[in-house]
């Protein structure tokens, strides 16, 4: 959906690729398939077309990184994970702690309804603002992360008041 031209560049290689290797499989003459005067060309051709759609996936990617500069933090295929499931808040939980120092997963309720962070340790830590991951990854992720600083915060802020009165 967001890369509908190189998704049809890449078909159209895919397509070409495909042809090439049930023709050499058809024929017992692997010679005569690699003579082909045109298979020289169209290689060179579907590399051109595919290095196009490595930039514009390229391209893409940079600016889901702008939007979340997080993100800067994870491989081009483990963005491309989190991006292709974008239905599946879940999805982004294996990535996180790339994401967010010492933050091992999110809380999530059945809703899909997100209440808190919890460590690698399992200490959890309650939002202040509950929320339900809508929209685009890099645009909810935003929210939690505000939400995060947010709810460490009013935690510190409790702490100190805490300390003081005792």
């Amino acid at each position: 959906q967001q890369l509908p031209v190189e998704g049809k560049k890449f078909a159209q290689v895919n397509q070409m690729w495909r042809k090439t290797l049930d023709e050499a499989r058809v024929n017992n003459h692997l010679l005569s398939v690699c003579s082909s005067s045109d298979l020289l060309e169209s290689f060179r051709q579907s590399n051109e077309t595919l290095e196009r759609v490595q930039k514009g996936l390229a391209d893409y990617l940079e600016t889901k990184r702008l939007a979340f500069s997080r993100f800067f933090f994870l491989s081009n295929d483990e963005l491309l994970q989190i991006l292709s499931q974008t239905r599946n808040p879940r999805a982004v939980q294996p990535h996180l702690h790339k994401c967010f120092e010492a933050i091992e997963s999110l809380v999530f309720e059945e809703d899909q309804k997100i209440v808190g962070m919890r460590s690698k340790e399992q200490e959890v830590v309650p939002f202040n603002e509950h929320m339900y991951p809508e929209g685009s990854v890099e645009n909810w992720l935003c929210d939690v992360e505000r939400i995060m600083r947010s709810s460490i915060r009013e935690q510190i802020l409790s702490c100190l008041d805490d300390f003081h009165h005792r």
